[in-house]
């Protein structure tokens, strides 16, 4: 069993009922987990993406979720209409997944290193500056939960939640850590079976303190034959 089906749970335990959920480019935990909320948990929810498909009723797991061909017979909502929403505030739920997450909720997927003379040019952040303000539920998936990863300060500020109010999330490899706003704080709000608190611990560049209800996903026999049954080729394993 991959850690990423975790990830996957985690992230379908994120969505709530009657929420409009947009998928991004590349976002194979983020797509698996809202059609696992939808389809299997029985949320009344609808989904949208980079694929424009409005809501479709099944898809095939490509490398890229912006693949055309990855759903078929459904209506369409092209990509423009559905930043016209986020920008009306009716876009409850976008997922990202940048390479660098900081305690201020600003997001790296530029660069690592100076801007102008990178260790690494990453694939850039398409509308993450424009979105990220203006959803209200971001979550924030990255499967390689380090200190080089969740950051004191990101390297190159992409997006950033930080003058928002909207809930922010980050869903790992490790567990759930959410935004809360209030206390200017980050709790651990999940670990999984096989992770501990103190794994997130140690392996968040910033401050973290578990959460006084925290919770622990555990994966059953149902929950990963849907996975498997919606990733045949297990591409998800990729990421990794």
């Amino acid at each position: 069993m991959s850690q990423v089906d975790y990830v996957i749970k985690a992230i379908a335990l994120q969505i709530e009922d009657n929420e409009l959920v947009y998928v991004g480019l590349n976002s194979i935990p983020a797509l698996i987990g809202s059609f696992m909320a939808r389809d299997l948990y029985g949320k009344k929810i609808k989904i949208i993406g980079v694929a424009e498909a409005d809501n479709p009723k099944s898809v095939e797991v490509s490398p890229s979720t912006g693949n055309p061909f990855m759903v078929s017979e459904t209506p369409v909502i092209i990509t423009a209409d559905a930043f016209d929403l986020a920008q009306k505030g009716k876009l409850d739920v976008m997922f990202l997944g940048p390479v660098q997450i900081d305690k201020e909720a600003n997001v790296n997927l530029s660069v690592i290193g100076d801007y102008y003379n990178p260790k690494v040019r990453l694939t850039g952040g398409a509308a993450t500056a424009f979105i990220l303000p203006l959803v209200k539920k971001a979550i924030l998936w990255n499967l390689k939960h380090s200190k080089r990863s969740l950051v004191e300060r990101v390297d190159f500020i992409t997006g950033t939640a930080k003058y928002a109010k909207n809930n922010v999330i980050i869903v790992t490899n490790l567990g759930v850590i959410k935004l809360d706003r209030e206390k200017q704080m980050w709790f651990i709000d999940s670990i999984y079976e096989n992770t501990t608190v103190d794994d997130i611990i140690l392996n968040t560049g910033f401050k973290v303190v578990a959460s006084p209800n925290l919770k622990q996903i555990s994966l059953s026999s149902s929950e990963k034959e849907f996975i498997r049954n919606m990733d045949p080729h297990n591409l998800r394993d990729a990421l990794l």
